[in-house]
């Protein structure tokens, strides 16, 4: 919190004084740290006068002010509104790169983390349910928690049976259909119940592998895509995120299909068999 009572700059330089450095030295370093974050003409102004987004950079800059090596952001962005909390990731993204000090960002928002980690720990129940790098998270979670975390809309998960285990992967039914998923298979799969995992942005209106009838109950048009929501033939939620100009309707069913490749599959206890994805190829994980 900032002292509603002192400017920009001796809130930024309290740290500082408490320390009792020469006032000298104070003053060449808040008006650094001010450049840095872009409030140098905002020095004598009063919290009261000040955006949220610059108020959040004066509380910043007070941590900057003190050199640490590394900083510890408890969601910073969690009482600002969804553009500025826009901003602010850019704001902080950039921050992060001219001081090439360590950060340690806390947030429950999967966008804040999957667009400003270098590194993502996901916890869950304050156990560690993965450690990666964002995309590496993305294209292979570890587990049923991990996926449905990381990405938004939320990965759809659909009951299936495995068939059989072979060379190209673990096959699978559901609803009268079969696929195969190209993973790494295990031993004694066969007859188990698992669980498919399928990312919104990964279905489509063409045929594919596997093919799932839904009718949605809610469609949302946001200009570059369309969001259909509804239920799977199986009684699972299911969300299909489309063009912008998909030919869906309220209550009209259609069918969505999906590629094998992009497919995702999990044992009973919600791990997951390991996709033949090789990110390092794709350039996707540093």
């Amino acid at each position: 919190a900032l002292y509603p009572h002192m400017t920009v700059f001796e809130n930024i330089a309290f740290p500082l004084r408490v320390e009792k450095m020469e006032e000298g030295k104070i003053k060449d370093k808040v008006e650094s740290v001010a450049k840095i974050l872009q409030l140098d003409q905002r020095l004598q102004q009063r919290p009261g006068m000040l955006s949220g987004g610059q108020r959040q950079r004066v509380a910043i800059g007070r941590a900057i002010v003190r050199e640490p090596k590394i900083f510890l952001f408890d969601e910073p962005l969690s009482n600002l509104d969804a553009a500025l909390r826009a901003d602010m990731r850019i704001e902080l993204t950039n921050l992060h790169k001219t001081l090439k000090a360590t950060m340690i960002y806390v947030t429950h928002d999967q966008v804040e983390a999957m667009t400003m980690a270098d590194r993502i720990v996901v916890l869950n129940a304050g156990e560690i349910a993965q450690v990666g790098a964002p995309l590496e998270l993305y294209h292979k979670p570890a587990n049923l928690f991990v996926a449905g975390f990381i990405g938004n809309p939320k990965m759809n998960f659909l009951k299936v049976t495995c068939k059989s285990v072979g060379p190209e992967g673990v096959t699978v039914a559901y609803e009268g259909q079969t696929i195969t998923v190209p993973v790494e298979p295990r031993a004694a799969l066969e007859g188990a119940q698992l669980t498919l995992g399928i990312r919104p942005e990964h279905t489509g209106l063409e045929p594919a592998d596997l093919n799932i009838k839904v009718a949605p109950s809610v469609i949302e048009r946001l200009g570059v895509n369309t969001i259909a929501y509804g239920v799977a033939p199986t009684g699972e939620n299911y969300c299909a995120l489309l063009s912008g100009s998909a030919p869906v309707v309220v209550d009209e069913p259609i069918v969505t299909g999906i590629k094998a490749s992009d497919c995702h599959l999990f044992d009973e206890s919600g791990i997951a068999l390991e996709r033949r994805v090789d990110l390092s190829v794709l350039k996707l994980i540093q």
